[in-house]
This record gives C-alpha cells, sequence and structure tokens, in this order.
C-alpha cells in the first residue's frame, strides 16, 4: 500500500467519475494462512469502513504469470480510493496484518491500479469466474472501435448480455508485458468455459481477429475464480 502514494498524485489531476480497482497478484505459499490472515485484514476497522468492494480471486490455469491469487479492492471514484489509502496510513493493525503477516505465507508478484476503458454496463461484482486476456495494443483507439462492436455482437449471439465484459488498461503500474486487458465474466465455470469454447470458433471471432491482428498481440489468458468476497 505503501507504494500507491505516486498513484494519489496522478488521482488528485483526475475530473472524471470511473471505477478504480486495486489488483494485488502474489504466489501463495500457505493457502490456508493467506486466508486466515485476509480475513483478520477485511475485519479491521480500516477495511470495515472504506468504500470498496474487497474479494480474493485464484487464478487456475495462469498462463505465463507466476501469480496463483489476485486480492482485489474496487472503489466507485477517486475520492473513494484517496480516503481508504490515507486511513490505511493511519491503521496500524491493518498494516501489520497486510504488510506483516500476509508477507509471511505469499510472495507479492505485481500491484496494479486498473480501470476500464469501456464495459457493458453490468455489475462485475456479481460475476464468479472471469475469462482475461492480456494484449499488447499498439492502436488503443482503433482496437476498440473493434471490440465495441465485436463484443456486443458476440455477447448477445451467446447469450451472455447481462454478464459484465469490456476492455481496461493498468493506470498505474503497468505490466511490462501487455497495455490492455479484456474480460467477459459468467456465472461459473463451466458456463465460462463452454462459451469461451463457442466465440473462438465462431465467424464473428475470426473476423475480429483479422481485423485487429496488426495492432493487438494476446501475451497471456487467465481465468480468474472468485473465491470470497469480504464484508
Amino acid at each position: 500500500m505503501k507504494n500507491y502514494l505516486s498513484i494519489l498524485l496522478l488521482l488528485s489531476t483526475l475530473t472524471i467519475n470511473a471505477q478504480y480497482c486495486i489488483f494485488f497478484d502474489f504466489k501463495a505459499e500457505d493457502p490456508e494462512m493467506v486466508v486466515s490472515t485476509l480475513t483478520k485484514a477485511m475485519n479491521t476497522d480500516w477495511a470495515k469502513n472504506i468504500q470498496a468492494t474487497k474479494s480474493l480471486f485464484a487464478y487456475l490455469p495462469n498462463g505465463t504469470t507466476e501469480s496463483t491469487h489476485s486480492i482485489q479492492l474496487c472503489f466507485p471514484n477517486e475520492e473513494a480510493f484517496e480516503n481508504a489509502f490515507m486511513s490505511y496510513g493511519q491503521s496500524m493493525e491493518a498494516q501489520l496484518l497486510w504488510e506483516g503477516k500476509l508477507a509471511d505465507y505469499s510472495i507479492d508478484v505485481s500491484q496494479s491500479l486498473n480501470t476500464p476503458i469501456w464495459y457493458n454496463g453490468q455489475d462485475w461484482a456479481n460475476d464468479n469466474v472471469f475469462m482475461i486476456y492480456q494484449m499488447d495494443v499498439t492502436n488503443p483507439g482503433m482496437y476498440l472501435k473493434e471490440f465495441k462492436s465485436f463484443s456486443q455482437k458476440i455477447a448477445k449471439k451467446l447469450g451472455y448480455e447481462n454478464n459484465s465484459y469490456g476492455l481496461a488498461f493498468p493506470i498505474v503500474g503497468k505490466n511490462s508485458e501487455f497495455s490492455h486487458f479484456a474480460w467477459i465474466g459468467s456465472p461459473d465455470i463451466k458456463t465460462a468455459l463452454g462459451n469461451t469454447k463457442k466465440m473462438l470458433s465462431d465467424p464473428l471471432f475470426a473476423e475480429f481477429s483479422t481485423k485487429v491482428a496488426g495492432i493487438r498481440k494476446v501475451v497471456n489468458t487467465v481465468m480468474s475464480v472468485r473465491v470470497m468476497d469480504f464484508k
């Protein structure tokens, strides 16, 4: 969390309304103790009073990343993020658990603050499984245009319009391998796999892939499964 002072300086210059999600990706050395420590951290006064959803995800087939899990805190706006950051600095209890105990049972892999460029308006907090496509995009404007057109058509065709899907990027904490990521939410693993298989074999996907072949490279794919939410 201390590394996010630079984020606050950046966010203070933003005037748009947006949602921000911090991803703390890590390798769990002792998953049981990670869950126990996280539960204690999320029961502190600091965690109970921040305006954010708080969730733990597991990366199942995790591609090339070393991460096995991700702690994700999602904020409705810049003010909510700032308040959480500032109050964290005043909570010794939260700091001891987050920066002390948790480090005993896990290895930090990456931290990023992510924001959607575009999504279909559905609340991703209602989805439990996410197919995530990490990409290096060289022409973001063109890619977004093609992605919006394709994703809306395929969602309607395959019947997942009421699940969340969209395109996002790390506004701070950029990964050297990818600039953007797309996601498709599902209620469960079997639905996520079934829809993915249908999408990849659909002519709409072939047409979309041809259009964006020269401006994006998929560098990793991950299935992210919600393990638990913290109140």
